[in-house]
């Protein structure tokens, strides 16, 4: 803001030095001193280019300005460079509405936290909570650090994490994440993470991490603004040389000057990035703008992506025992009370638990044994089966045939009686998405670890194009690398299991910020929630801004080469010349705040057939 202050403040005083220099005769000079004022903002921003061993595009107007000093034209320079900085004023007004999305979540950083220690109650800087203090948040505040509620119920305000804009309610037990906003109760959180780990932090860090990169589209850019400078020069000498018109060589200098061309990829890519924060996604590499834009093919880890991850047992098939299905449930669920597997954990809390866990054994990638009530009870796989209850497994296999469920045989006392049927749940936005996805001409697959009837009855569900079935993760890796062979992937996974599948697709998106780690880290995109209905706006979006930016090239070129022609050809001078140098500028900074006001994020195939 201080910047922009300046450069108002020098525009107003050149402006009036201008106008006396100009209705004034004898204060001439005074021209001069508008040059330099302005000119010295121009110098700063070239000498800052040198700095860094780079060639500022403001270079060819710093040197004509000079020129036009020497040549005793002081009130063409001082035009020159009013014009150049009431230009740059516009294009730093514009570019920061293009990244007022990545730009807002530093401003809801909170620097402080009420901690409360009994009756007492401290406000101390975030970096002195520790994990396992207590901190109240009022209604109306930003939740400062992550945590669980332990007091308190109230609503919070996710929308500028997930881009949800109906408010989330929250009761002690629930996960709070800092950043977000409480709106109506008074809650007391206890403290999970530190400052640096919470969610506003790793969202901002991340962000910033994309702003430091380049994609390959920005340095194609930047390469070619070197090419344009040293053409812009080679034709103003050759110019020079042919006409020896002096005024004719410096106008070709400054609309040559390739600033628009500059601009055109940093401020589409900014503006998108900005939209997609505002959304609930965080893009870690710019490149995936480029990747998302050639993709052929969407692939999906199944749990926890399409599915919500939580199993839940559709109940016991008695096969070969006479006792009652309700009493093998209860025992069943008791043994599993003990397990920590998420199939066993589902049929303990299905289920009602009935008898005493006498003794448990966990028998890893096998299942559990165990005895309760007297009974010697087994649940697994078939590999379980056949070593501990090996008697009827032939007949339980026969009935299990036609089932399209997870599995888990139950044996009691050596033999094989019968199984329990489990099943993933699939989220609500599963089907749309991939319609989504059909609809923009995309094939959708779908990687998972179950077996192949579990796995096509999903596939199906869903309205997948291919599937692939008993998936670990380097039989995954090798999937994403046989069909990266027959065109460009899209990845997404939430587990670290995923990792080297979003490392190796085209484009890799990882589930929920504050899932696991190296998921996050493994990939270009973060989608702050586990709403995958974004992917089709990603997708959208991703094509809209590779668009904008071929189209603000194609303008800065041809602007870049008419006012040269026109410039040779001497029907413009150097202040119109500045002015046509300005306006590509800001038509191209234009084209690009358009894409935050993108409607990518809204479904458009929910009408069409799959």
């Amino acid at each position: 803001m201080r910047s922009e202050w300046v450069a108002l403040t020098t525009i107003g005083i050149s402006i009036v030095f201008v106008l006396l220099a100009t209705f004034v005769k004898e204060l001439w000079f005074l021209s001069i001193a508008a040059t330099v004022i302005c000119g010295y903002l121009i110098a700063k921003e070239v000498l800052l280019e040198a700095r860094n061993m780079r060639i500022s595009t403001e270079t060819l107007v710093l040197t004509a300005l000079i020129a036009f000093l020497i040549l005793g034209e002081h009130a063409i320079a001082a035009d020159i460079a009013i014009i150049m900085v009431v230009g740059e004023l516009i294009e730093r007004i514009i570019f920061t509405k293009a990244r007022s999305g990545v730009d807002a979540l530093g401003k809801i950083k909170t620097d402080r936290a009420r901690v409360i220690d009994g009756d007492n109650t401290y406000n101390l800087p975030l970096e002195d909570v520790r994990m396992g203090k207590h901190i109240r948040v009022l209604p109306g505040e930003i939740i400062p650090l992550d945590g669980i509620i332990i007091q308190g119920d109230s609503s919070v305000d996710r929308s500028i994490m997930t881009g949800e804009s109906v408010p989330v309610d929250v009761c002690p037990g629930d996960e709070v994440f800092s950043g977000t906003c409480n709106l109506y109760g008074s809650i007391d959180v206890e403290v999970t993470k530190p400052a640096s780990e919470g969610m506003i932090n790793r969202m901002i860090r991340l962000l910033e991490e994309a702003d430091a990169r380049k994609s390959r589209i920005v340095d194609t850019a930047d390469r070619w603004s070197k090419y344009i400078l040293l053409t812009a020069v080679i034709i103003a000498t050759a110019n020079f040389l042919i006409t020896e018109n002096v005024i004719h060589t410096l106008t070709i200098l400054v609309v040559f000057c390739p600033c628009a061309f500059v601009l055109a990829t940093p401020a589409a890519v900014m503006a998108s990035t900005s939209n997609m924060a505002r959304n609930g996604v965080l893009l870690k590499d710019t490149s995936a703008i480029e990747g998302m834009n050639k993709v052929d093919m969407v692939l999906f880890d199944k749990t926890g992506t399409l599915t919500t991850g939580v199993i839940h047992s559709k109940g016991f098939t008695n096969v070969a025992s006479d006792m009652p299905s309700e009493q093998i449930t209860g025992l069943v669920a008791s043994l599993e009370s003990q397990s920590r597997h998420p199939l066993g954990m589902a049929l303990s809390a299905d289920h009602e638990q009935i008898g005493e866990v006498e003794s448990f054994h966990d028998i890893h990638g096998k299942g559990v044994v165990g005895i309760v009530d007297g009974f010697t009870i087994a649940a697994g796989n078939i590999d379980l089966m056949a070593s501990e209850a090996p008697e009827g497994l032939d007949t339980v296999k026969s009935a299990v045939k036609d089932t399209s469920c997870t599995i888990v045989y139950i044996g009691i006392d050596g033999k094989c009686i019968g199984f329990f049927s489990l099943e993933d749940t699939l989220k609500e936005e599963s089907v749309s998405t991939i319609k989504e996805l059909k609809g923009e001409g995309l094939r959708t697959v779908m990687l998972t670890g179950d077996n192949e009837a579990v796995a096509q009855d999903i596939a199906n569900k869903i309205g997948m194009d291919l599937v692939v079935w008993d998936c670990k993760p380097e039989t995954k890796l090798n999937s994403v690398e046989e069909l990266e062979k027959s065109g460009r992937t899209c990845m997404l996974g939430d587990g670290m299991n995923d990792a080297p599948s979003l490392k190796r697709s085209t484009v890799g998106i990882s589930m929920g910020i504050m899932g696991n780690d190296v998921a996050v880290e493994s990939s270009d995109l973060v989608f702050v929630n586990d709403d995958i209905s974004k992917v089709p706006g990603v997708y959208r979006l991703c094509k809209s801004t590779v668009r904008i930016v071929t189209i603000g090239l194609a303008i800065a070129m041809g602007i870049n080469f008419a006012g040269a022609a026109l410039a040779i050809l001497g029907y413009i001078g150097p202040v119109a010349g500045s002015i046509i140098y300005n306006v590509g500028s800001i038509i191209v900074l234009l084209l690009s705040v358009s894409l935050l006001r993108s409607n990518a994020w809204t479904p458009r195939h929910q009408s069409k057939n799959q």
